[in-house]
């Protein structure tokens, strides 16, 4: 029912070829522009926010905590990767394969740029926090913000102004790498352990390579929309609905099989600097933004130890039937991850086409506002109805992949069209997802995945 992988890869290829050819700007015609629901009115993009993190808790004197963050830190500029790994959470330490290939990580993830030091923000405490990669909660937990002082080599600006467009992040890390929280647990009154390193950590921002190097990973990426019980009247509502019983179906499946849900961060680690996988390794993923996300997927997914990516169309959230600002804020703390769906579900291929300016806006004033409301990087991106990547030609394909790189995105899902379990480094605007029907049984489900 799917394409080959050989085909896929093929395709994924060229696309990814004519972007070295292709300018930036790119002369097509004018067609229609196609607006979800209701045109969203918004001022011109603001300037992206400082990225602070902002969990909703009260400052707190942890002198200890903040004093173990540092710590940590210095053994990073000092390349003491065994002193990091010493400060390293138990837990998080099992994330990784061994020592050696912690350090072997950390040795190659910062290259092409110059770290002079860091700062420290004020710490806070938390009553729990949960760990995306693992789903694991930890309660009387510290959270210090940390902006590191990083800046690309003169080797890394040189080339990257050769190239027709790069992630701007990589030419301006230090925005990018402002405030990120880094999470400490208690060990008792006067030791702390580093649950997760802030910007020296798998779940720190992404900074591409500027020339990666080929590499696949299998990753199924599950495409969900509504997780509900509610009656559904037409062919697409059942389509685009799954019960709460079969995600639950689907979740006990994945446990069985010994899946473990992983993050973007993760995924794009592997693909880029040979991070760690877990075994069988799946993104599940769900679209719009509903408030079911809340109150259905997020509950079920906290329930069975399984972490999810949720996209999220701007200019609808706090709407009847979408989830709020809170509950995404929620969400995030109890370890769900965050994307972009655009402001208003355009067909941003189209969109392109009618007005570059309303595309670019479709992009930019989504990510804008999901960073200013949720206080952290927003580094991914999933395309409405898929397009153009269903329907559009490779040159409007090649546009739009050249348009989210230049607004600092790092990776992008498509809606099946093309389809497969394999994510490849060269193509990361075009992350293949598998599309979960709700007509569907578990059996399809389970042949969907060939482990």
């Amino acid at each position: 029912m799917y394409s080959t992988l050989d085909t896929g890869r093929n395709k994924r290829l060229i696309v990814a070829w004519m972007l070295v050819a292709l300018s930036v700007t790119l002369f097509l015609t004018s067609s229609g522009l196609w607006i979800y629901n209701a045109y969203f009115q918004s001022s011109a993009p603001p300037p992206t926010p400082k990225v602070l993190h902002k969990p909703g808790v009260s400052p707190t004197r942890t002198p200890v905590a903040s004093k173990t963050a540092g710590l940590y830190l210095q053994k990073f500029l000092q390349h003491d990767y065994t002193g990091m790994w010493s400060l390293l959470h138990p837990q998080v330490q099992t994330t990784w394969p061994d020592q050696n290939t912690y350090a072997q990580y950390w040795q190659k993830r910062f290259q092409g740029y110059t770290i002079a030091g860091y700062t420290l923000g004020q710490a806070s405490t938390l009553s729990s926090w949960v760990n995306p990669e693992t789903m694991q909660e930890y309660k009387d937990v510290a959270m210090v913000p940390v902006t590191l002082q990083i800046k690309p080599t003169a080797e890394t600006q040189q080339e990257a102004q050769k190239l027709n467009t790069v992630d701007p992040d990589i030419l301006h890390p230090e925005t990018l790498y402002s405030s990120i929280p880094m999470y400490l647990s208690r060990v008792d009154a006067t030791h702390w352990q580093v649950l997760n390193g802030g910007p020296v950590d798998l779940e720190a921002p992404i900074l591409p390579p500027l020339h990666p190097i080929s590499h696949d990973v299998k990753v199924p990426i599950m495409m969900y929309h509504h997780i509900s019980d509610a009656p559904t009247r037409t062919i697409l509502e059942k389509s685009l609905t799954v019960p709460t019983k079969m995600l639950s179906a689907h979740l006990a499946y994945l446990k069985s099989r010994k899946a473990h849900s992983i993050t973007f961060n993760q995924l794009f680690d592997a693909l880029y600097y040979n991070g760690p996988l877990p075994s069988n390794p799946v993104i599940l993923t769900f679209d719009d933004g509903y408030d079911d996300a809340y109150t259905n997927a997020y509950r079920l997914l906290r329930q069975n130890g399984f972490s999810g990516m949720f996209y999220i169309i701007t200019g609808k959230v706090g709407w009847k039937g979408q989830a709020s600002w809170n509950q995404l804020q929620e969400m995030l703390l109890g370890g769900m991850q965050i994307g972009s769906h655009t402001i208003n579900h355009v067909d941003i291929g189209n969109t392109y086409l009618a007005s570059h300016a309303q595309a670019q806006k479709e992009l930019q004033d989504s990510r804008t506002s999901l960073q200013q409301h949720l206080h952290i990087p927003i580094q991914q991106f999933c395309y409405p109805s898929g397009e153009p990547f269903r329907h559009g030609s490779l040159a409007l394909r090649a546009a739009i992949v050249t348009l989210l790189t230049s607004l600092g995105y790092v990776g992008s899902t498509t809606d099946p069209g093309e389809t497969g379990i394999f994510q490849n480094s060269l193509t990361p605007q075009i992350l293949l997802r598998i599309r979960v029907d709700g007509r569907s049984d578990l059996g399809t489900f389970q042949a969907s995945i060939p482990w």
